[in-house]
């Protein structure tokens, strides 16, 4: 399965925000990403998916190869 890598920067759809994936999540079919932010002093953390940023990076593949 290919995923966006831990550290990489993206930008928000909704506020156009940057943001760092600090982890990533596969439940079923579905991938979640954490992202990290600092708001007002604050860091913060939201659950997202591929639709809710855009970034130009790669995605790699993870998982154990046979």
């Amino acid at each position: 399965m290919k995923v966006y890598p831990c550290g990489i920067k993206v930008t928000t759809v909704l506020n156009n925000i940057e943001v760092i994936i600090t982890g990533v999540i596969i439940r079923f079919n579905a991938v979640a990403y954490e992202v990290s932010y600092f708001h007002n002093g604050e860091r913060k953390q939201v659950w997202m998916n591929e639709k809710e940023f855009t970034t130009d990076s790669k995605k790699k593949t993870i998982g154990f190869i046979k």
